[in-house]
């Protein structure tokens, strides 16, 4: 995935709405890749192919931290300026959350329960796949292409792909049919509940993508009480 860019071209006809409020969507594009290798190295754990105290999740935890601390201060800074950052800042926790869920089930990981799941591989097959389409699509908001949407359509089928959520209960029905430790069972419950948890934020994510998509093609961003700094700084974004 390439880091969300607005072309030379565009910068040039888009002010600032204050030389002190950050561009959101390189954030935006930052955290997502995060969650992205995040995925991708809580799946490899889950299929005992990393450790679940590995220095990449060190890393990644570290990074979550700095990228949270910064994202809340820019926030913070947009609302103190009367900038609405609804989507924004709504994005931002959501993929916070799932990255929490994600370092959650790395952090329960089990050596004595160490035998591959097939369901919670399947599942983390779904969720590095909702977040690679959210990126993709944050890089085509940011860029002011309408596909964004279809982006977030895939995120949001991203619940779909989990069957209606019945492989949580399947798996504790599995694990006692075929003998297995009390305690694997627990753990394989509160995994995929958790993994379930995980999709239900990304699947929050591609709604408001989408919904933020339609307003941004519309030139209808909302500005709550007239705010004329929102719709300078809405408009910015959709200049090209």
């Amino acid at each position: 995935m390439t880091n969300i860019a607005v072309p030379q071209v565009v910068r040039r006809v888009r002010p600032p709405v204050s030389a002190d409020l950050p561009d959101f969507f390189p954030m935006i594009d930052e955290q997502a890749a995060m969650v992205v290798k995040l995925a991708r190295t809580v799946g490899e754990v889950l299929q005992c192919r990393e450790s679940a105290h590995s220095l990449r999740l060190l890393d990644l935890e570290q990074r979550r931290q700095e990228l949270r601390r910064r994202n809340q201060a820019a926030v913070q800074l947009a609302v103190e300026q009367r900038v609405g950052v609804e989507q924004i800042h709504g994005t931002m926790e959501t993929l916070d959350r799932a990255a929490a869920g994600l370092f959650h089930a790395a952090r329960g990981f089990h050596p004595s329960l160490s035998v591959p799941d097939e369901a919670a591989a399947e599942m983390m097959v779904v969720i590095q796949k909702a977040i690679e389409n959210l990126q993709q699509g944050y890089s085509r908001l940011a860029n002011g292409s309408p596909a964004a949407e279809v982006d977030a359509d895939a995120a949001i089928g991203s619940w779909r792909a989990l069957g209606n959520g019945g492989c949580t209960e399947a798996a504790g029905e599995r694990a006692g049919r075929e003998g297995s430790a009390h305690g694997r069972a627990l753990w394989l419950n509160e995994l995929h509940a958790n993994l379930h948890g995980i999709v239900r934020e990304l699947v929050r994510a591609g709604d408001i993508l989408k919904d933020w998509s339609r307003q941004l093609s519309a030139g209808l961003y909302a500005c709550e009480g007239g705010d004329q700094a929102s719709a300078r700084w809405s408009r910015r974004l959709v200049a090209n």
